[in-house]
């Protein structure tokens, strides 16, 4: 089969990527052969309200990789539970949304009515240049995160410090702890 890699064009934010992420930039060519075992990464839903029937998920970056597969798995009818769901893909810059951007309005254009879709821009922190969004006080952010509803399941995808970011984020809009799930 054929697998498709996705790494930044830069190596910014990289700091404690594997030596994995190093040998693909560095060492392989387009056409080369390799053998990958999947890692351990996986949604798991500790939620006490069953069956989850809204997914709300964050991303940034290379984050909306995973999430865009997982889109594309509970969407279609009769796949899932799931009836509707939302996708906040945010990134501070507007070239790094070139990543998944024709697959995102692909999907949307598939299903209108099961799936919301924001591609949001946001500022860099002035105060810790390594934290590159901030969340609180975004208008459009406020717009595109529902509060949390039972039946509803949070996904969050990016780096470390969005992630953490995020998920602070969603608890203050109600979400219970175990209805977040952080992907690495």
């Amino acid at each position: 089969g054929v697998v498709r890699v996705v790494l930044p064009n830069d190596r910014e934010g990289d700091e404690g990527s594997s030596k994995f992420m190093e040998v693909l930039r560095d060492e392989l060519s387009p056409g080369d052969e390799i053998a990958i075992k999947p890692g351990k990464s996986h949604l798991t839903y500790h939620g006490k309200h069953v069956p989850v029937t809204d997914m709300v998920y964050l991303a940034s970056g290379l984050g909306i990789v995973p999430i865009l597969d997982q889109i594309k798995a509970i969407t279609p009818k009769g796949s899932s539970s799931v009836r509707t769901s939302s996708v906040v893909w945010l990134n501070s810059k507007r070239g790094d949304f070139d990543l998944a951007m024709d697959e995102l309005e692909g999907e949307y254009m598939k299903y209108p009515t099961k799936l919301a879709v924001s591609c949001i821009m946001l500022e860099k922190d002035d105060k810790d240049n390594d934290a590159p969004i901030v969340l609180e006080g975004n208008k459009e952010m406020e717009e595109a995160v529902p509060y949390f509803n039972a039946g509803t399941m949070a996904v969050v995808c990016g780096p470390k410090r969005f992630a953490e970011k995020a998920r602070g984020y969603l608890m203050r809009k109600g979400y219970p702890e175990n209805c977040i799930c952080v992907l690495p």
